[in-house]
């Protein structure tokens, strides 16, 4: 698909429908018509605004959802400090509601005000669901009836709707929309188009209608199991089919045309490198980062990387010549002790000392923390050995690789790997009725050929290193052997667990590594993989960074000599509970405060006001400690 055929159109729809939208009566309230551009242009702005917004998915996706889930981390400590900051928390609301949801309504509304469009319609119904699904698994009940009803029905401050009833709404928005669908013909379709996938017309449709009715119903399985069951099987049973394949997977393509503010870029990418406001810390925790090393994961050569940072745009480290006896695999060391490896992600927390010492040096009186990119200690004479071919390579920080997560990626809509998942979890789950053996092999598989299936961009750094580690550690190394491997082990590992469970969430979020939004919607509801905790635990507060006389990087004779305790996290707002949501923004709570305060009320169900509001659970959220 060309798609700057559809730049034009989106953007007259940009500038012609987005103004000031900082609350809901500018939100909601359209002081002009849009008759007189083409309603195509505000289905393809509807469909690429939520992925390409880099402001946005800097602080909603980099900064708060993905280091809150814990496959990720941002040293912007308010994710993975348990912080709050509607400056981080706000856009997200800001942008579906503001730029996105009034462009949706006035859609449907001038559709239906035609007549005899009625697949047309689905498909703006189905955009509004994927809209409204990333608001829901992000702030609990929101405004669903009412909103974006403004300039239709005058309704400028909607009242917000119970999360178990939004989500039962958006089921029956899915359900109605696949009916209609069903009587269509892929002629009666929009075809100015930017969902792409191998299907076309109508069966696309239809199976992501499917697929995202399997999500909701999967979502619910803590607060109402047998409604989401129902739900569930609504998708999973109907004649149209789910998204099986990568073939079948629905996303947006992104070009670069408009530059890094433009409206065609991938948001997150674009942020990952730098340029919406500059760097952005997008690391890997060392969570997922010691996890994919125990695993030996083949995805490590393609979604982490160091960071080139040369020039102000952050880059993946390409050049291997600066490298020495690279292995990617050796984890950098536990609590206590310090390992010469080459990756090591950000630990959980909001204390540099805590979050990337180190190791203590006894001379200099203080903690040696990680470098956050290759060149960041070039020419300076005290640190001249920590030049990345020197011994820098072994205390910088492994990053989210921006071969792979840049401007170009593409922004999966519901992958094939997700919906896999979902069902290997839903057989798990004795309310849901469901039986497929083969769920959880397949998702894993499908995982591992994302990237490829898709053509994320990336696919020549990663041969890079595959090269690199084969040359100069395991010349045995095979990447498609590594893959196979990966996927038997996988199995061994699901086969062998007492919680089953646990082991196909793990895959389910590191699938999800890039997509903070996703990846903690999942933990949220089923707070694992294990290894991520609700509650910090005390011994976790705090961190023994391994304590030498002098520095061990460049002295080899030094021995360790105890370990010096720092601190790693201090609490947050949240007492260290792990976030639960995201606050409302602070504007709505003053515009709209009613149907605010209304819903906050609602969501405490008894919960004291002293427990910050992003500790209070969701109703979709697992209620366990």
């Amino acid at each position: 698909m060309n798609l700057k055929k559809y730049i034009l159109g989106t953007a007259l729809a940009a500038s012609t429908l987005v103004g000031c939208t900082n609350n809901f009566e500018e939100i909601n309230t359209n002081p002009w018509t849009s008759n007189n551009l083409d309603v195509k242009h505000l289905m393809t702005f509807s469909q690429l605004k939520m992925y390409s917004n880099g402001a946005e998915a800097w602080r909603g996706n980099l900064i708060m959802s993905g280091p809150m889930a814990q496959n990720t981390a941002c040293l912007y400590s308010q994710g993975i400090g348990f912080g709050v900051s509607d400056g981080f928390t706000s856009p997200t609301f800001d942008l579906i509601y503001g730029d996105v949801f009034r462009n949706i309504t006035d859609g449907i509304t001038r559709l239906e005000a035609e007549g005899g469009k009625e697949g047309q319609v689905a498909q703006f119904e189905i955009i509004k669901s994927v809209n409204l699904l990333r608001l829901t698994q992000m702030y609990g009940d929101i405004p669903y009836t009412e909103a974006g009803k403004g300039f239709t029905d005058l309704v400028y401050y909607p009242k917000y709707d119970a999360q178990k009833d939004v989500l039962i709404g958006i089921a029956e928005d899915l359900k109605k929309a696949r009916t209609a669908l069903e009587g269509a013909n892929d002629s009666d379709l929009i075809d100015y188009d930017l969902y792409s996938s191998g299907v076309p017309g109508t069966a696309k449709y239809i199976k992501l209608a499917n697929s995202l009715m399997m999500k909701i119903g999967l979502m619910m399985s803590e607060g109402d199991a047998t409604e989401g069951a129902r739900i569930f099987n609504e998708g999973y049973k109907n004649a149209g089919g789910y998204i099986q394949d990568w073939n079948d997977a629905v996303y947006v393509q992104h070009v670069s045309a408009g530059g890094p503010w433009g409206e065609h870029v991938n948001g997150t990418g674009i942020a990952v490198e730098g340029q919406v406001g500059g760097f952005s810390y997008p690391y890997i925790s060392e969570a997922a980062m010691k996890a994919m090393q125990d695993n030996q994961d083949p995805r490590i050569f393609r979604i982490v990387s160091h960071f080139d940072y040369t020039g102000g745009v952050n880059k993946a480290m390409t050049d291997t010549t600066k490298y020495k006896n690279f292995d990617p695999y050796l984890k950098a060391g536990d609590e206590g002790t310090f390992v010469k490896a080459h990756y090591r992600g950000v630990r959980l927390g909001d204390n540099g000392d805590g979050n990337r010492g180190v190791f203590f040096n006894e001379t200099k009186g203080s903690a040696q923390q990680a470098a956050y990119w290759v060149n960041q200690n070039e020419g300076t004479t005290e640190s001249g050995e920590y030049k990345f071919e020197n011994e820098g390579q072994f205390i910088t920080i492994a990053g989210l690789s921006a071969a792979t997560f840049n401007q170009l990626a593409p922004s999966i809509v519901i992958g094939a790997d997700e919906v896999q998942f979902m069902i290997a979890e839903a057989s798990l789950l004795p309310a849901y009725g469901v039986t497929d053996a083969n769920a959880f092999r397949n998702g894993v598989e499908l995982a591992l050929d994302k990237y490829d299936a898709l053509r994320f961009p990336g696919a020549d750094t990663r041969d890079l290193f595959v090269d690199l580690y084969k040359r100069q550690t395991n010349s045995s190394f095979d990447f498609a052997t590594a893959k196979t491997n990966y996927v038997n082990n996988a199995v061994a590992r699901y086969t062998a667990a007492t919680d089953k469970r646990d082991v196909v969430v793990y895959e389910h979020w590191i699938a999800l590594t890039g997509n903070g939004y996703d990846s903690f919607a999942l933990w949220n509801r089923t707070h694992l993989p294990s290894f991520v905790p609700a509650v910090v635990p005390e011994a976790d507060r705090n961190y023994d960074l391994p304590k030498y006389a002098n520095d061990p990087l460049v002295d080899n004779s030094q021995v360790q000599t105890g370990v010096q305790e720092v601190p790693l996290h201090r609490g947050g707002v949240t007492n260290w509970a792990r976030p639960s949501r995201f606050p409302y923004p602070n504007r709505e709570l003053n515009v709209n405060a009613a149907n605010s305060a209304e819903a906050m009320t609602r969501q405490r169900a008894g919960v004291g006001e002293s427990t910050n509001f992003i500790a209070v659970k969701q109703w979709y959220s697992n209620k366990g400690i």
